[in-house]
């Protein structure tokens, strides 16, 4: 994911409780102060349930998130370039925002 990519999805995914804001040093996005997105090393990386999370890595549009090699971070999938990232990123909001308010 280049910058400018990374910057039409957090505009369009910017307003209400969302903005921007760095997470492992890296560029995120978040509802109130909890993140659902952010920009891993040139990738994206979404917060989503596990059983989503598992239907995303086998129909192979992701694999887990692993910011460390060997030491995957539950809940965080790493999005294929294929995967409709827009789509994804909406729904990891409103993963997000729903435990919020749960």
């Amino acid at each position: 994911m280049t910058d400018q990519e990374w910057d039409r999805l957090a505009a369009d995914a910017e307003g209400g409780s969302v903005s921007r804001g760095n997470m492992f040093g890296s560029p995120g996005l978040r509802t109130g102060k909890k993140f659902f997105a952010i920009r891993w090393r040139s990738q994206l990386v979404v917060k989503l349930p596990a059983t989503r999370i598992e239907q995303i890595v086998s129909s192979g549009l992701g694999v887990p998130f692993e910011p460390m090699s060997g030491r995957p971070m539950n809940g965080w999938v790493v999005l294929d370039p294929a995967a409709d990232r827009v789509a994804l990123v909406a729904e990891a909001n409103a993963f997000v925002e729903s435990q919020l308010s749960g």
